[in-house]
């Protein structure tokens, strides 16, 4: 007979109990099953826009207002190259996009578009100095400001900062900066991979010359593998057998695979940041322009994850060091990198904490 230790009830509740487990598991992983190999695809970026302004691939949008408009001074968001914008408007709920417009911001966005092998000689000279500028000029124009918000998230902040550190007028106010890597001198891992002897820059731009997204894409996952490759599966099965609604997961995942290809014009400028630290050491240039950081006297908001092993909080904190701005803020949350612009914290700590600084440095133009 089984010790008390073990099991009170009788045989048959113990077999009812491992057999009611087993139908438990077994569904979980059939409709886990049946989510990874067919669930439609969710719908994302729904918040309503109009397309303002268009270059080649890229358009800029600007978001409807639900409310008149409470602050002047327009937001224009700038995303990384390599993936699309929409997380930054991941579906409703969990969008910057939607909480900015709702709290009476005029919000516009630049969306790069998917570049073709044509465009694989773009560079930042172009990016910057042509798309950039156009559509800050579209804002002001638009908005009828000569002041506005630039609002970077990853390698869009980078940009940001490298326009505002050449700009003219339109004037940049405010610039805040999510996950946006400044100085390269401890990029992690990230950094230790493309500083290897063996990583030939140039032979991967000759060779492929428009970067494919499945390169970016695995050389970004490889960074922590059991995690991105096993963990992002396991979630779903946890939250499946959990009964948690998997609408994020869902839209997180589209995403994180939705990616475009990288203009190897760029590519090589963004690797060549992490190789030499250029942007620093003031030694990065655009078309013959010095980009100086200590030029910069916006009103300055950066944010990084504490757990982020793409962008470190390090490489993030570094912009307060070399700008000339008295008005300059470092907020540090735990979370990684995508944990600032979609997730429950996000929501709930990192949306209002931006809502604030904005407030405070958007009350007239």
């Amino acid at each position: 007979m089984r010790s008390s230790l073990f099991y009170s009830g009788s045989a048959k509740d113990a077999g009812e109990k491992l057999q009611e487990g087993f139908d438990q598991f077994y569904h979980t992983t059939q409709k886990w099953m049946d989510i990874i190999a067919s669930a439609p695809s969710p719908q994302t970026g729904l918040t309503p826009k109009d397309v303002i302004w268009r270059k080649n691939k890229a358009e800029l949008y600007r978001y409807r207002a639900v409310k008149d408009k409470v602050h002047p001074v327009p937001v224009l968001m700038l995303y990384a190259l390599i993936n699309k914008p929409y997380i930054l408007d991941l579906y409703p709920g969990n969008s910057l996009v939607e909480y900015l417009v709702n709290n009476g911001f005029d919000v516009y966005m630049l969306d790069w578009g998917t570049p073709s092998w044509e465009d694989k000689d773009l560079s930042f000279n172009e990016l910057i100095l042509d798309y950039i500028l156009r559509a800050v000029e579209k804002v002001a124009q638009t908005s009828g400001t000569k002041e506005l918000t630039l609002l970077g998230y990853c390698m869009g902040g980078t940009m940001s900062v490298i326009y505002t550190a050449l700009q003219r007028e339109p004037i940049v106010r405010n610039m805040v900066l999510i996950a946006a890597p400044i100085d390269f001198t401890d990029a992690g891992i990230c950094g230790i991979w493309v500083k290897r002897p063996d990583f030939n820059l140039e032979k991967v731009v000759d060779t492929y010359g428009l970067i494919p997204s499945d390169f970016i894409d695995n050389g970004t996952k490889i960074l922590n593998p059991v995690n991105n490759y096993l963990g992002t599966y396991t979630r779903l099965w946890k939250m499946i057998y959990n009964d948690i609604p998997v609408q994020s997961w869902m839209a997180l995942n589209k995403w994180v695979n939705d990616g475009v290809p990288f203009p190897g014009g760029a590519y090589r400028q963004w690797i060549g940041l992490y190789k030499e630290n250029s942007l620093v050491k003031k030694e990065f240039t655009l078309r013959g322009y010095r980009v100086d950081l200590a030029h910069i006297e916006s009103s300055v908001l950066a944010l990084a994850g504490g757990n982020d092993h793409i962008v470190l909080p390090g490489q993030v904190k570094a912009i307060l060091e070399h700008i000339s701005a008295q008005d300059k803020t470092y907020l540090e949350f735990p979370v990684g990198h995508g944990g600032l612009v979609f997730g429950s914290l996000a929501v709930k700590k990192v949306f209002p904490a931006i809502k604030q600084w904005l407030e405070e440095r958007s009350l007239y133009v």
